[in-house]
């Protein structure tokens, strides 16, 4: 029984300076990708900064924009969150004919109990996007 014994301590140690190697080299890869990229670039933008000043502040740091370029493409950003903003609004009427027509056929299937969950959860869906919108 001994040499069993001496046997799985063998094998559980070899499985834990395994373990612990790929701990480390998951580590020191993550460290080094870090060196190189640099975090903040690449981090999300916070809750208080906007999608359009983090994506200015990535492409100033990633390009070396000057303050002159910064605000040259702070004013395209702008513009261009303009025209969507137009090309979304014009295109909401179709989105939400489209949304209708496939909530019906859903509703075509499903048995009552499960349309009142539906519209429960089609309820907080609405709340959420009206949230996201603002």
């Amino acid at each position: 029984m001994t040499v069993r014994n001496g046997s799985w301590r063998a094998r559980l140690t070899v499985l834990g300076v395994f373990a612990l190697g790929v701990a480390l080299g998951a580590l020191a890869m993550d460290l080094y990708q870090q060196s190189v990229r640099g975090r903040s670039s690449w981090e999300p933008p916070s809750r208080r900064e906007s999608a359009r000043e983090w994506h200015l502040r990535y492409l100033t740091k990633e390009l070396g924009l000057t303050p002159e370029q910064t605000e040259q493409v702070r004013r395209i950003l702008d513009e261009t969150r303009q025209e969507f903003l137009q090309l979304r609004n014009e295109m909401r009427p179709r989105f939400e004919e489209i949304r209708r027509r496939s909530r019906e056929r859903l509703r075509a299937v499903l048995t009552p109990e499960q349309q009142a969950k539906f519209e429960e959860l089609m309820r907080r869906e609405e709340q959420r996007r009206h949230r996201r919108e603002r």
